[in-house]
């Protein structure tokens, strides 16, 4: 997985924490990547997503720490 080391952005380090949210996510839904039901936003109500909640106890309070973790997609296997 290639995660950046800082963010682009602030300059926060994140490569330390990569590792704890990956497990912390897969462990809350429960173990496969298709566990948890889709849902749809609608912008009445923001959901309590597994993501958030090992987000918010990493401290990662800033947007754009947050949008490394939640965009970040394992490509080398598909090259």
């Amino acid at each position: 997985m290639i995660i950046p080391i800082r963010c682009m952005n602030c300059g926060n380090i994140l490569a330390d924490k990569w590792r704890y949210y990956e497990k912390k996510v897969r462990e809350l839904k429960g173990g496969g990547e298709g566990a948890a039901k889709p849902y749809f936003m609608d912008a009445t109500t923001v959901p309590d997503t597994a993501e958030k909640k090992v987000l918010d106890e990493l401290n990662l309070k800033r947007y754009c720490c947050r949008k490394h973790f939640l965009t970040q997609r394992d490509l080398i296997e598909k090259l």
